[in-house]
C-alpha cells in the first residue's frame, strides 16, 4: 500500500515543485526590470530587461521544441532548471559588486529567459506523459494557477525587497526556487522513466531541419489544429489591446498608483478562478466550446473596459478578461496535447507559442499606435478589439471551427472522461 501511495504522490510532488518555480517566474518578471532600472535609470534598458522570455523564445523556440523531441524531456527539465538556478545564483553574486555593468545582467536574464522556453517546451510533453484523460485539464489548470498566483505574489515580494533596499535577495530567492523544482523531479524520475521513449538518432544539421519540417507539415495537416492556431492568432491579435489596461486605468481614468494596483492584482485573481475552474467547463460543455465561450467572454469584457468609468467596473472588467483568457488557454493546450502525437508534441508546442510570441506584442504596438492617433483615448481601440474578437468567433463558427471532426471529437472524449 504504501509503495501505491507513494506512485500516486509522485506526480503530487512535481506540480507542487513546478508551482514554487513559477513563483521565481514572477519574481523575476518584475525584480530584474527594477534591478536594471536601478543600475541604469535608463527605461529603455528596463524595458529591455523585461523581454527575456519573448526574446529565448525567437532565439531559441524552434530548437527547444526539436530537442525536446528528441531528448529525454525529463532530462531536459532538469539541465533547464540547473542553468537558471546558476543564472540567477550568477545575478545575486553579480549585483553585490560595487561597479557592474549593465550589459551582463541582459544577457544572463536573456539565457534565463532561453532556459524557460526549453523547460516550458519539455513540461507539456511531461504533463502529457505524466497525467491522462481528465487529469490532463485538471494538471494543467493547476500549472496555470499557480502561474497566475506566481505573477500576483512574485511581483508583490519584489517590491518589498525594493522598497526595503534588497532587490538583489530577489535573484537568490529565485535561484532557490529553481532548486525546489529540480528536487521535485529528482522524485519524479523512479515513475517516469518507462514513460518517455526519446528519439536515440544523432542530432544532425539535416536532422534537425527534418524534424522541424515534419512538425509543419503535422501541423498544415490536421485540420481542426491548424484551424484553432488561425483562430488564436487574430485573436491575439486583437487581445493586445488589454496591455492598455494599466495606461488607460490611469492616465484616462485617473485612477491612484493604489487603484491601480487594484485593477491589476483583480486580473490576477480572474486568472486563478479561470484556470481553477477549467476542468469543471469542459467536463460539462465539451473544449471547443469552451474555448469559442471563453473567447467571446474575452471580447465582452474589453467592450465592458470600454465603458468604464470608475474603479469598480475597470476591476470586473479585468477579472473577466483574465478568467476568460486563461480558462481558454488551458483548453486549448490540453486539446493541443491530445491532438498532437507524442513524438511531435515539442515541435508543435513550440512553433505554436512562438507565433504567438510574434502577434501579440504586433497587437499591442498596433493597439498603442491607435491610440496616439485618436489623441489619447483608448475606449475607441478596447471597442473595436472587443468587437473584433467576437466576430472571429462567429467567423470561426461559420468556418465549422466548433463542429469537430473526427480528432476533435476524440479529443473532447479523451479530456471529458
Amino acid at each position: 500500500m504504501a509503495g501505491q501511495e507513494w506512485i500516486v504522490l509522485r506526480p503530487r510532488i512535481f506540480l507542487g515543485g513546478q508551482a514554487v518555480s513559477m513563483l521565481g517566474d514572477g519574481l523575476a518578471a518584475l525584480g530584474i526590470p527594477l534591478l536594471v532600472l536601478q543600475l541604469t535609470g535608463s527605461p529603455v534598458a528596463a524595458a529591455l530587461a523585461a523581454a527575456p522570455r519573448s526574446v529565448g523564445y525567437l532565439a531559441a523556440g524552434i530548437p527547444a521544441g526539436v530537442l525536446a523531441d528528441r531528448l529525454d524531456p525529463w532530462r531536459v527539465l532538469v539541465a533547464a532548471d540547473l542553468i537558471r538556478a546558476a543564472i540567477f545564483l550568477g545575478l545575486f553574486i553579480l549585483t553585490g559588486q560595487h561597479q557592474i555593468a549593465v550589459w551582463p545582467v541582459l544577457v544572463l536574464a536573456c539565457a534565463a529567459g532561453g532556459g524557460t522556453v526549453f523547460f516550458e517546451t519539455a513540461l507539456a510533453i511531461t504533463v502529457r506523459d505524466l497525467f491522462a484523460g481528465p487529469r490532463l485539464i485538471s494538471a494543467n489548470s493547476w500549472l496555470e494557477a499557480a502561474n497566475q498566483g506566481g505573477q500576483v505574489v512574485g511581483p508583490g515580494i519584489a517590491g518589498l525587497l525594493a522598497v526595503a533596499g534588497l532587490l538583489r535577495w530577489a535573484m537568490l530567492i529565485d535561484s532557490v526556487t529553481f532548486l525546489v523544482s529540480l528536487a521535485s523531479l529528482a522524485v519524479l524520475r523512479g515513475g517516469y522513466r518507462a514513460a518517455c521513449r526519446p528519439d536515440q538518432a544523432a542530432v544532425s544539421w539535416a536532422g534537425l531541419r527534418r524534424d522541424i519540417a515534419a512538425g509543419v507539415r503535422y501541423l498544415a495537416a490536421t485540420r481542426l489544429l491548424l484551424a484553432l492556431m488561425g483562430f488564436v492568432l487574430v485573436l491575439n491579435l486583437c487581445l493586445g489591446a488589454d496591455k492598455l489596461i494599466v495606461f488607460f486605468a490611469k492616465d484616462t481614468l485617473g485612477l491612484t498608483a493604489w487603484q491601480v494596483g487594484v485593477v491589476v492584482t483583480a486580473g490576477g485573481v480572474g486568472g486563478i478562478l479561470g484556470a481553477a475552474a477549467t476542468s469543471w467547463w469542459c467536463r460539462r460543455l465539451g473544449p471547443l466550446p469552451v474555448v469559442a465561450m471563453c473567447a467571446t467572454t474575452s471580447g465582452v469584457a474589453l467592450l465592458l473596459v470600454s465603458l468604464a468609468g470608475s474603479t469598480p467596473v475597470m476591476l470586473a472588467a479585468n477579472l473577466i478578461y483574465a478568467w476568460a483568457v486563461v480558462a481558454g488557454s488551458v483548453t486549448l493546450r490540453a486539446l493541443r496535447q491530445v491532438l498532437v502525437p507524442r513524438d511531435l508534441l515539442g515541435r508543435v508546442t513550440a512553433a505554436w507559442r512562438l507565433a504567438a510570441q510574434v502577434v501579440t506584442p504586433v497587437g499591442a504596438v498596433a493597439a498603442g499606435a491607435m491610440t496616439g492617433l485618436l489623441g489619447g483615448d483608448p475606449r475607441p481601440v478596447f471597442a473595436v478589439a472587443g468587437g473584433l474578437t467576437i466576430v472571429t468567433v462567429a467567423g470561426a463558427w461559420a468556418a465549422g471551427v466548433w463542429r469537430p471532426d473526427a480528432a476533435g471529437v476524440t479529443a473532447a472524449a479523451t479530456l471529458t472522461r
